[in-house]
């Protein structure tokens, strides 16, 4: 891979690695859309598994002592890795241009969404079988642009856990989410012996930034996080658009 790609990816994963750990953003839903704008959207998604398998193991193992009981996560279970393999094979056959829309509309979505934070959490309610179609929307989008924590996060949220516990859910599903993609992308060939070590190289900016911006989180007040947030998603925001109109 050419030395400027390498860059890209690094500073990419930095970027989402460090609004990950002080603005509390998922790492694929900055890190991905930056890389799907110099390289194919599958190429962008593939990198993100294996730090994905690697971050869901850490955080699991430290919030352990936190583990709280899931209504229906056998179900979920299933759910989630039918409905991740095919996200994982839509993003084999649909066309490069197709995701890069889908992205565009996602993620302005998602900043749609943050104007009407609040009133989206106070009217947020799911029936009895909320939850699973919650987990097979997440898993088509995380099989096919590889994060879904968007989707997911206002389920988990509606839980009403405290903190360590709302990380343990999370990373639960998404453990599984991103052992299915690994499995998937292998059989699909979207994971090759190139994409396997570019994906292991991604783990290296992620252990430095992400412990670092965890620390730096306690000098930041809230309005800093928003501000961080939505600065960051906007200019990706244009970025996809101009790829598409060039």
């Amino acid at each position: 891979m050419p030395i400027d790609s390498l860059i890209i990816i690094f500073l990419a994963l930095a970027l989402g690695s460090l609004v990950k750990g002080i603005a509390g953003l998922g790492l694929p839903l900055v890190a991905i859309p930056v890389m799907s704008t110099f390289m194919e959207v599958d190429h962008a998604v593939a990198i993100m598994v294996i730090p994905g398998i690697m971050i869901n193991t850490w955080l699991l193992w430290t919030y352990r002592h936190h583990a709280v009981k899931v209504a229906n996560l056998p179900a979920m279970i299933v759910v989630g890795i039918v409905t991740v393999a095919l996200g994982a094979w839509i993003l084999s056959e649909v066309p490069d241009t197709y995701l890069i829309v889908f992205m565009v509309f996602w993620v302005g979505g998602y900043l749609i969404s943050l104007l009407f934070k609040e009133k989206l959490k106070s009217g947020l309610s799911f029936g009895r079988h909320g939850p699973l179609a919650v987990v097979g929307l997440a898993g088509i989008i995380q099989g096919s642009i590889g994060t879904s924590g968007p989707v997911f996060a206002p389920y988990v949220h509606s839980l009403k856990l405290k903190q360590p516990q709302y990380v343990y859910v999370v990373s639960v599903i998404f453990q599984i989410f991103a052992i299915t993609q690994f499995v998937s992308f292998s059989y699909l060939g979207l994971i090759d012996m190139e994409r396997g070590y570019h994906s292991f190289l991604a783990c290296i900016p992620i252990a430095i930034f992400l412990p670092l911006a965890v620390w730096l989180s306690q000098f930041f007040s809230d309005r800093a996080f928003n501000i961080i947030i939505v600065s960051v998603l906007v200019a990706i925001e244009a970025r996809l658009i101009w790829r598409l109109l060039i």
